[in-house]
Formats: C-alpha cells, sequence, structure tokens
C-alpha cells in the first residue's frame, strides 16, 4: 500500500514528502475511547446513585415489616412481596443500565465524531498544510463550530495564497468595540 504523500518546496525544487496514512474511522463507532467510555461511565454512575436510592425506596417498607413484626401473616406478606420485587426488579435494572449504556455511547459519538474531526483539522492547519473539507455527518452536534472553523481554514487559505478572504467569511459582531 502506497502512502499518500505532498510536495515540498527545498530551495529550488521540489521535494516529495511521505504523508501520515490516514486512517478511516467513520466507520468506528467509538472514535474517543476515553471520552465516549467516560461519558458512558459518568452516566452510568449517576443512574446508579439513583436507582439505588428507587431501589431502597420501593424496598423499605417490605424490609421494615420484616425487621419489626412478629406477626406471621404480615411477614408472610412482606417476605412474598420483597421475593417479588427482587424477582421483577433486578432484570429490569440491568436492561436498563444496558440500554443506557449502549445510547450514551451512541450520543457521545455524535460529539467525539466532530470533535475527532475538528482535532484533524487542526492538525493540518498547525503543519501548514491545507485541510480536506469538513465533513459533519446528518445528526453530528456541533454544526456551527464546524462552520467556523471551516470559515477559518478558507481564511487562512486564502492568507497563504495572498488572494482576498472568500465572501460571507466575515465574522458577526461579538460584542462592543
Amino acid at each position: 500500500m502506497t502512502h499518500p504523500s505532498h510536495f515540498v518546496e527545498s530551495g529550488k525544487r521540489q521535494v516529495e514528502e511521505p504523508l501520515e496514512p490516514v486512517v478511516d474511522r467513520r466507520r468506528t463507532r467509538i472514535v474517543d475511547r476515553r471520552f465516549q467510555l467516560g461519558i458512558a461511565l459518568r452516566l452510568l454512575l449517576v443512574l446508579t446513585a439513583m436507582l439505588a436510592a428507587g431501589i431502597f425506596l420501593a424496598f423499605a417498607p417490605s424490609f421494615y415489616v420484616l425487621a419489626t413484626t412478629d406477626d406471621l401473616k404480615s411477614l408472610e406478606s412482606a417476605s412474598v412481596e420483597f421475593l417479588m420485587l427482587h424477582k421483577r426488579l433486578w432484570p429490569a435494572m440491568l436492561l436498563s443500565f444496558a440500554g443506557i449504556f449502549i445510547y450514551s455511547l451512541y450520543f457521545s459519538h455524535r460529539i467525539a465524531g466532530p470533535l475527532h474531526r475538528f482535532n484533524s483539522i487542526l492538525r493540518t492547519l498547525l503543519e501548514d498544510r491545507d485541510p480536506d473539507i469538513l465533513k459533519i455527518r446528518d445528526g453530528d452536534y456541533l454544526r456551527e463550530t464546524a462552520e467556523l472553523l471551516e470559515r477559518l481554514a478558507n481564511k487562512i487559505r486564502a492568507s497563504r495564497q495572498n488572494l482576498p478572504e472568500p465572501p460571507g467569511d466575515t465574522p458577526p459582531h461579538c460584542g462592543p468595540k
């Protein structure tokens, strides 16, 4: 497999310089593992705490009756209720956790994907190269930031080539002068 290259002017001649291989990450569901798994785990921790409080409240009445009553009839109904909650609540909770974890990965992918492309464009600009056109998928977040970054790249490209700024690239007034 040949790697892409570009030409760099060295003195009076052009020298071919290899570029780093481009990794196609569009098919990857986890673009930024640390960011996406961090969001998913934090969300699960918060929801675990909330579910633990809910489970405590669901089991508390039965537990109170079991702990404080000597009446066999009350103990029997409380223990049946306690066992029924165990039978129904834990599978539902595990299914909820799995669904929430998968959704948080999907949600974070809509943020991590654009951030990954932004970082790629910024690295390209820092290397004094012209970046590719920034493509944002339908449903991705940070569209406005992508438009601003694209305008910045166009402005830098135009200044390198001593061209006038592309029309419509003047930023809106953001405060008092």
